[in-house]
C-alpha cells in the first residue's frame, strides 16, 4: 500500500537525479544508465510478461540483454568522453564502434558469470545489483578508481562520497537493468543462500569479463585486428 507508493515516489526521483548530469558543462551522460534501470525496474512486471511470450530460454534472454545493457552503457559513457575531448577516455577504445566490439567481450563475460552463479545459488535483484556496484566501486580500471576515491577523502569527502556512489550506481544499473525482468525465472529449483555467493560472484564476473575481451581482440585479429586508438573528436566511430 503506502508504503509502497512511498518508495516508488524516492525510486522516481532517484531516477531523475542523473538529468543533473545534462545540465553541467560538458554534459554528463554516463548517469543516465541508473535513469534507464528505474524505468525498467518500474515497468519490470510488463517487461517480464513480454520476455516470457519470446522464444529461448531464460538464460538465452539474460544473455542478450546483458549486450543491450552493456552497450547503452557503452555508448552513455561514449558520449561523455566525446562531449568532453577526453584524451585517454576511461573506455574500451576511444572509437564507438572498436568500443562496442569489445564491450560484447566484457559484458558477455559479466553475462555468463551471472548465469553460472545462479546455477548454484540465488540472488535478489537488490543483491545483484549490490554485487556489481562494489565490484565497480573497488575493481573499475584495477583498483585505479578506488585509490582515487580515497586519495580525494582527505581533501575533500563530499566528493570521494559522490565518486562512491556514482561508480556504484553506473555498475549496478549495467547487471541491474538485465537481471530486472527475469531474476525470477531463475528461482527454481530453490537454490543456496550461502554468504559466498557474493565472492563467487564477482571472481566470476572479473575473470570472465577479461576473458570475454581478451577472446573478442583475438577473434578481431582474424579480420586484421582493432584500429589503433586515435582522438575521440577527429575520428569519432572507426
Amino acid at each position: 500500500g503506502n508504503m509502497k507508493s512511498w518508495e516508488n515516489a524516492l525510486l522516481v526521483v532517484s531516477g531523475l537525479v542523473p538529468l543533473l548530469g545534462l545540465l553541467s558543462s560538458p554534459s554528463d551522460t554516463m548517469p543516465l544508465i541508473y535513469t534507464f534501470f528505474v524505468f525498467v525496474f518500474l515497468f519490470r512486471g510488463n517487461l517480464t510478461a513480454f520476455l516470457e511470450r519470446l522464444p529461448g530460454h531464460a538464460s538465452l534472454h539474460l544473455f542478450i540483454l546483458f549486450l543491450l545493457s552493456g552497450s547503452l552503457t557503452e555508448i552513455l559513457a561514449w558520449i561523455s568522453n566525446y562531449l568532453k575531448d577526453a584524451p585517454e577516455p576511461a573506455l574500451f577504445h576511444p572509437q564507438l564502434i572498436p568500443d562496442l566490439i569489445l564491450g560484447i567481450g566484457f559484458y558477455g563475460g559479466w553475462a555468463i558469470a551471472w548465469l553460472l552463479a545462479m546455477r548454484w545459488f540465488r540472488f535478489t535483484l537488490l543483491e545483484a545489483f549490490v554485487v556489481t556496484g562494489l565490484q565497480g566501486v573497488f575493481l573499475e580500471q584495477l583498483g585505479a578508481v578506488f585509490v582515487k576515491m580515497i586519495g580525494v577523502f582527505a581533501s575533500n569527502p563530499l566528493l570521494s562520497i559522490f565518486l562512491v556512489v556514482y561508480v556504484f550506481a553506473v555498475h549496478g544499473s549495467v547487471t541491474g537493468l538485465a537481471f530486472a525482468p527475469l531474476v525470477g525465472r531463475f528461482d527454481e529449483p530453490p537454490k543456496s543462500r550461502h554468504w559466498v555467493r557474493f565472492p563467487v560472484a564477482i571472481a566470476l564476473m572479473v575473470s570472465l569479463a577479461f576473458l570475454g575481451t581478451w577472446l573478442i581482440q583475438t577473434c578481431m585479429l582474424l579480420f586484421g585486428g582493432l584500429p589503433a586508438k586515435r582522438s575521440i573528436v577527429e575520428h569519432p566511430f572507426w
